[in-house]
């Protein structure tokens, strides 16, 4: 019997008898959704607190586009070579990671499980492909930019101010060609899996905590920094989680700046490859 209100923070619905109390009539899409989260909290009871995280991290907007990146050569695809390539068509078939057994501790030092908890969150020996995504995200963003009709003089790197330490070096610069406005902007990446984060992003299955987190800390770093400029600069936080999600800062910004004419199918393309890279 589904009741629809089981577990808390899995989106329980109403239930099938408060439905049929209703004086008005009822469809079969209302029926439906208490049995989706009574199946739903079944699901997570059966799993530990990084599997419903993991579950919750997949959820949410973006969170499936990645699966249309297809892994294939070439500007359409999403290819990369080697074991990362592997791991990515299981992760994308649902199956664990590896098709053996791991050994108990990962090459930078943290112990290792067969379901990949520590590949998925912040592996220390996975830095040089976080750059590499980082990198690529960082020119996908300028080839969307460069592209608009929106924006002119997209800048790679550029310097804050003059004599502006290294600490604080945007990703990128545009301007908008309507208002003049300057626009800095920093790329980053955020794990939803992270030990201290497991149990709020479980807890809210449909909010992407890290990379919203991510983007708070973006702010607060380069808000104050932006050099004084007429119209005044506005500063935008980039931020993408290793399942798919991008923050709220991050979607509302790529809404505006890649949200007329021509410019959706280049959003679209960024939600989905992003991650992929």
């Amino acid at each position: 019997m589904a009741y629809g209100q089981h577990g808390t923070g899995v989106g329980a619905s109403t239930t099938w008898g408060e439905l049929l109390r209703l004086e008005r009539g009822v469809s079969q899409r209302e029926f439906s959704l208490p049995a989706h989260a009574a199946a739903r909290a079944r699901l997570y009871e059966e799993l530990t607190l990084h599997g419903r995280a993991r579950l919750a991290a997949c959820q949410g907007g973006g969170a499936g586009r990645w699966l249309a990146a297809l892994p294939l050569p070439g500007p359409g695809g999403a290819a990369f070579s080697g074991d990362a390539m592997r791991v990515a068509v299981r992760l994308w078939l649902g199956v664990a990671p590896r098709s053996a057994p791991p050994g108990h501790r990962c090459r930078c030092g943290a112990e290792v499980d067969a379901e990949g908890r520590h590949f998925l969150g912040p592996c220390l020996a996975l830095k040089r492909r976080a750059t590499h995504l980082h990198t690529t995200i960082v020119k996908q963003v300028e080839g969307a930019l460069g592209e608009s009709a929106v924006w002119r003089d997209v800048v790679v790197e550029p310097e804050l101010y003059p004599g502006a330490p290294e600490s604080l070096r945007p990703d990128l610069r545009a301007t908008r060609v309507t208002s003049g406005r300057r626009t800095w902007a920093d790329v980053s990446l955020a794990s939803p899996l992270e030990a201290r984060e497991l149990a709020r992003v479980a807890a809210a299955p449909l909010a992407p905590l890290a990379a919203a987190k991510r983007e708070r800390g973006k702010a607060a770093k380069y808000e104050a920094a932006l050099p004084a400029a007429t119209p005044p600069s506005e500063f935008a936080p980039l931020v993408w989680e290793t399942f798919g999600r991008v923050g709220p800062a991050t979607a509302a910004f790529l809404r505006s700046a890649l949200g007329g004419p021509g410019g959706t199918s280049a959003r679209s393309a960024l939600l989905r490859g992003g991650p992929v890279g």
